[in-house]
């Protein structure tokens, strides 16, 4: 367990929570680690404060918005992880990897989104054209809405 960890459980346990005090003592790598411990421990409410937390003092780490989005994931809170993960993207840019893409595409997908899914794996099979996961979710969104591929790539053939 960190020391963010005991911290806030510790706190929240004698209700003299400072949410913002004690978290501006931590860097954003910790605060990510706190957030899985906390939902390692079913400790949702607190993971979620924890990420506001880190959203208001961190707006641009990589760490914070990569975690606040997996959090609004195990939610369903489509909305949310959506708009963390296109940050995320936008902060990564041209390194953005292809497990960030399918998150994103999976993301729009449960959103009922299929045509910003269909946009969102065209622009990641650009950007990663040898990944197979990217190029068969592109097939199924293309399948799914009717279309045909744009792309004729290996990865797209099989």
């Amino acid at each position: 367990m960190s020391c963010l960890t005991e911290t806030l459980l510790s706190q929240v346990t004698f209700n003299r929570l400072t949410m913002d005090r004690v978290v501006s003592e931590f860097s954003p790598a910790e605060i990510r680690q706190t957030i899985a411990d906390l939902v390692a421990r079913d400790q949702i409410a607190l993971a979620n404060a924890l990420s506001d937390a880190g959203i208001s003092l961190y707006p641009d780490s990589q760490d914070i918005l990569a975690i606040s989005a997996l959090l609004a994931e195990i939610q369903k809170d489509w909305a949310s992880a959506e708009q963390w993960l296109t940050q995320l993207i936008e902060r990564q840019g041209n390194a953005t990897p292809p497990s960030t893409w399918r998150h994103l595409i999976r993301v729009q997908r449960c959103h009922c989104e299929p045509g910003k899914a269909l946009l969102s794996a065209q622009q990641a099979t650009a950007q990663h054209p040898q990944d197979t996961d990217l190029a068969q979710e592109l097939a199924d969104l293309q399948d799914m809405l009717g279309q045909i591929p744009v792309m004729a790539s290996p990865a797209c053939a099989q």
